[in-house]
């Protein structure tokens, strides 16, 4: 089984800024509607999909610290690891481990067949967020093209 890398699995087309006064669910829902409008997801599932990842920050805050959140959830609604990626310039209350505002949001939707890949990829992507200057970067990206290249180019390592 190949390594799978975050810069694989972001999709483009569902780069978004954040309303500045979003809380969990509002962030969730609006990164699960740009996994729509990119076609990797269909529209009637926006809830089931919302409320998936909200169960799981039940659990415990995906807000890993440094600025960065990674909320998540298994459904079969997806047929691949998709990630959606949205932007807060205000920066979001994510109950983070650090209690810091989130400025970068990761949603990982992955397919209940591949929790082995999914946890690999967890692993991999916290292992680039620990590398100097990555969080700083992160907060710099204006765009989905300069995400992905930043992604790539961290992973490359």
């Amino acid at each position: 089984m190949t390594q799978l890398r975050m810069s694989q699995v972001i999709v483009p087309k569902a780069f978004t800024t954040l309303p500045d006064d979003a809380d969990k669910r509002i962030v969730i829902g609006t990164l699960v509607k740009s996994l729509v409008t990119a076609r990797k997801l269909s529209a009637e599932h926006i809830e089931q999909v919302v409320d998936g990842a909200m169960t799981r920050e039940a659990i415990g805050s995906t807000g890993i610290g440094h600025g960065i959140a990674i909320p998540h959830c298994r459904t079969p609604l997806v047929k691949d690891i998709v990630c959606a990626f949205g932007l807060s310039e205000a920066g979001i209350d994510f109950d983070s481990l650090d209690g810091e505002p989130v400025h970068s949001v990761f949603l990982l939707l992955t397919p209940p067949d591949q929790k082995e890949q999914h946890l690999m990829l967890m692993k991999s992507f916290a292992s680039q967020i620990r590398k100097e200057h990555f969080c700083e970067f992160l907060q710099e990206v204006k765009g989905a093209q300069a995400l992905v290249e930043l992604l790539a180019e961290f992973e490359a390592r």
